[in-house]
């Protein structure tokens, strides 16, 4: 009897050793189940995670994408707007410089203008005196050879040379404003017309600003018209174009001439008053 209780003893232990070893392994297990379940679900948040990240991250990829794009398109466009405002200035400076050439061209044409109108004037105003004086030599002419009986005659080449050797006209002096060459011109006329010598008045005018100058010419029947300088009796090869002191007057030996400093004296045109 004590020996059966011996063993059920033992029997009882070992049984409750092994329950305990499998309620701990039991216990082990749903710990682990556990754990694993929860890591398992772990996982599949992180892996829910994953695919969330990757689905932003591939939107974000494709947002970049689109604005890479834009960004190319609207830098191609500033690219062009830039060469279109390069254009534009090359223009508009091309513009300004055209504006002011015009500008130019009128500002000149202008000046032209008032310049042509000026010498119009002026020319109007000699024309004017001219007549007048040509008036007064008619006169002087028609007062002379009244009650004479006789015509004027061309002179020969030497009888002018006598006549403007004998007339004293050249030893007047010249007086600004008072005495000029248009007085020394009708002077020599109005003796060569006393001597019945026709003597022409000659008018002179200069490029420049208007200036002119006067002398007298004969119409030789031997050489042609021979023009003189009534200030200095020296003949002139009237020539337009020409610098009438340096290039047109034959100084007499041992004289010459320099270019005035005041004008100048380069033949425009001239005119030869019978």
């Amino acid at each position: 009897m004590s020996s059966q209780s011996g063993l059920s003893a033992k029997t009882i232990i070992v049984t409750i050793f092994v329950a305990v070893c499998i309620i701990g392994l039991v216990f082990f297990g749903v710990t682990q189940m556990n754990q694993l379940t929860s890591t398992r679900e772990a996982l599949a948040s992180t892996q829910n995670d994953l695919t969330t990240a990757q689905a932003d991250l591939a939107l974000a990829q494709a947002s970049l994408a689109n604005t890479e794009t834009k960004l190319s398109q609207t830098q191609s466009d500033l690219t062009a707007s830039r060469s279109e405002l390069s254009d534009t200035q090359t223009e508009l400076q091309t513009t300004t410089q055209t504006l002011e050439d015009k500008n130019s061209q009128l500002a000149q044409a202008q000046a032209d203008y008032t310049a042509s109108l000026k010498t119009l004037n002026t020319e109007k105003g000699l024309s004017a005196e001219l007549q007048s004086r040509l008036d007064n030599l008619q006169a002087n002419y028609a007062s002379l050879t009244t009650g004479y009986g006789y015509v004027l005659q061309d002179p020969t080449y030497q009888q002018v040379k006598t006549f403007m050797a004998a007339d004293s006209t050249d030893a007047n002096l010249y007086v600004e404003d008072t005495y000029v060459c248009e007085d020394f011109a009708y002077d020599v006329i109005t003796h060569a017309l006393q001597q019945k010598i026709r003597c022409a008045y000659v008018s002179i005018r200069f490029f420049g600003d208007n200036s002119g100058h006067a002398i007298i010419a004969f119409n030789t029947t031997d050489r042609g018209i021979i023009y003189i300088e009534p200030q200095s009796d020296e003949e002139v090869n009237l020539v337009a174009g020409r610098d009438y002191w340096t290039q047109c007057v034959i100084a007499s030996p041992g004289h010459y001439y320099l270019d005035p400093a005041t004008y100048n004296d380069t033949i425009d045109r001239f005119n030869v008053i019978w």
